[in-house]
């Protein structure tokens, strides 16, 4: 073999060992937007590919990996709530796309996780757009602006109420709790507050009121509207004594809240930190 083959060959497995750390990284995560809600669970998903790709679904959250040809890219994701850990009646169809669509796992089998491989025959990017659909069932977490609850089995049956949206995608519950506790709410634009008691109260409407008694025999209130709930937490936008932010409200069984912070940093900056 002359020397210049040897450069050649050389050359060659250089380039082929550089790339393939380069390639391993062409991984895109992606979230989803969640409209609407319901018993039928539903999400569409589009997608750009240029050979062979992977997208794996999982609760509200995609993963997609290319594993030849070009980076595939993320379009929409869009679904009327997240993906449950065990689906009842998962489908899967193409709906779009000139290659072949394959559903290579099914969540009920796969830990709650949906893997979809795309193959794209020609040369250049192709859009790719699929379904994934379920029926009730199967549990899930509460987020955002659809979904249902899962109460996680024994969880105290002696306080056995749903926690859940109506057809109208609506929070259809109620918390109401009151207990002692320690906690500060330091406001830099004001004076601080020592907080003693609270109580909560979520409505079936998802309003949300959050009162303190302070160390100056006076009440602190913050008002707002959930946006969150999964199994243990509650997050709420809320406003009270000229500060707005997201309060998280920890809870330890059905209605026991443990811990509530709330903050906010710039100019209008802020901290509330209680706990039971």
């Amino acid at each position: 073999m002359t020397s210049k083959n040897r450069t050649g060959l050389v050359c060659m497995a250089g380039g082929l060992m550089l790339a393939a750390p380069m390639f391993a990284q062409q991984v895109a995560t992606f979230r989803a937007q969640i409209r609407g809600g319901g018993d039928h669970g539903k999400c569409t998903i589009e997608v750009d590919v240029d050979g062979v790709a992977e997208i794996e679904i999982q609760g509200d959250q995609g993963r997609m990996r290319t594993l030849s040809g070009n980076p595939a890219g993320w379009r929409r994701m869009e679904c009327n709530q997240p993906l449950p850990p065990n689906p009842q009646g998962f489908r899967f169809s193409g709906v779009d796309g000139r290659g072949r669509q394959t559903l290579l796992r099914d969540p009920s089998s796969n830990r709650g996780v949906a893997v979809v491989r795309i193959e794209d025959p020609q040369g250049g990017h192709e859009g790719y757009t699929f379904d994934i659909e379920w029926g009730g069932g199967g549990g899930g977490g509460f987020r955002g602006d659809g979904g249902g609850f899962d109460r996680g089995g024994d969880r105290d049956r002696d306080r056995d109420r749903d926690w859940n949206r109506d057809r109208n995608g609506r929070w259809n519950d109620e918390i109401h709790f009151m207990g002692r506790g320690d906690g500060v709410f330091n406001n830099f634009r004001g004076p601080d507050d020592m907080l003693y008691d609270c109580e909560v109260t979520v409505d079936r409407r998802g309003m949300v009121t959050v009162t303190f008694d302070t160390a100056r025999r006076s009440r602190l209130t913050f008002t707002g509207r959930l946006t969150r709930f999964d199994r243990n937490l509650i997050v709420a936008d809320m406003s009270g004594v000229r500060v707005r932010g997201s309060m998280e409200i920890r809870l330890n069984g059905r209605d026991r809240v443990t811990d509530i912070s709330m903050s906010a940093s710039g100019r209008d900056r802020f901290e509330l930190r209680w706990h039971r």
